[in-house]
């Protein structure tokens, strides 16, 4: 018989998380290695979601791809927003300094 490697109890073979202790028993089935948990980890780190993304078991080669383009034009835009705000505040600080 199986023993949890956190609390060393007896579980079952089909079981995902220990009934006594909770442990995840299959590695990368957790919460961030589903679809919503990678979404909030892109939303939060914004690239860095992408080692979620590849390490997940959860989902399907072809939705990692997605996920992993989608991911990169979010980060793009982003980072281009960002950059577009920041020249419109220093022309902003120009003009009002020529006053």
């Amino acid at each position: 018989m199986l023993t949890c490697t956190r609390c060393h109890r007896p579980i079952e073979e089909a079981d995902c998380y220990c009934r006594h202790c909770g442990k995840t028993l299959k590695p990368r089935m957790g919460f961030w290695y589903d679809h919503g948990g990678i979404l909030l980890c892109a939303l939060l780190i914004g690239p860095f979601a992408l080692i979620w993304v590849w390490l997940s078991r959860k989902i399907t080669t072809t939705a990692k791809w997605l996920w992993t383009i989608g991911i990169i034009f979010f980060s793009f835009y982003l980072f281009y927003s960002l950059y577009k705000a920041l020249i419109l505040v220093k022309e902003m600080m120009g003009t009002m300094l020529t006053f």
